[in-house]
């Protein structure tokens, strides 16, 4: 099974669901998908989705699953990395109406530095990740969170000083 989570946030994530959809249909994806859909418009014909869950079920669904296929929400990321899953990320777009600034992109490139997840950077890329998540070696996160919350506030930080010049 691949659980999918987009987050909470009141923005659509079209562009992911039919890109899934399209994969299914076209038969790289056999898995089951569970869909955590938050407030995306599109209804996929080829999987299940639900709109907002519960932290236990939640979790239920990411330790089940293969692998999780995530937005690029910190809270999402660092919860599948803890129950040792491998995570793909595809960030929210701004220029698709996905969010209201790039600041997922911002964070799925300090995760993939440090070699903890796989980013789509293009959705028509999504296709190999997939394929490929099997084979990829990722570093292990280590639960000292103090490090990356110090790398993503030394971001958001650097970011706010962007906005207010």
């Amino acid at each position: 099974m691949i659980f999918v989570t987009v987050g909470t946030q009141k923005f659509q994530f079209d562009r992911l669901f039919k890109e899934l959809d399209r994969l299914v249909e076209k038969g790289i994806i056999k898995d089951e998908i569970i869909a955590q859909a938050g407030f995306t418009n599109y209804k996929p014909i080829h999987f299940k989705t639900v709109g907002l869950v519960s932290a236990e079920k939640m979790d239920e669904w990411i330790a089940n699953s293969r692998f999780v296929l995530s937005h690029a929400g910190t809270s999402s990321i660092i919860k599948s990395l803890a129950m040792d899953k491998k995570v793909v990320v595809v960030p929210r777009l701004m220029k698709y109406e996905e969010h209201v600034d790039n600041h997922q992109l911002e964070i799925a490139e300090v995760f993939e530095k440090k070699n903890l997840i796989s980013v789509v950077h293009d959705i028509e890329n999504l296709e190999e990740i997939i394929t490929n998540i099997e084979k990829e070696k990722f570093s292990t996160y280590h639960f000292d969170n103090s490090k990356l919350i110090n790398d993503i506030d030394d971001y958001l930080g650097k970011l706010q000083d962007q906005l207010k010049r």
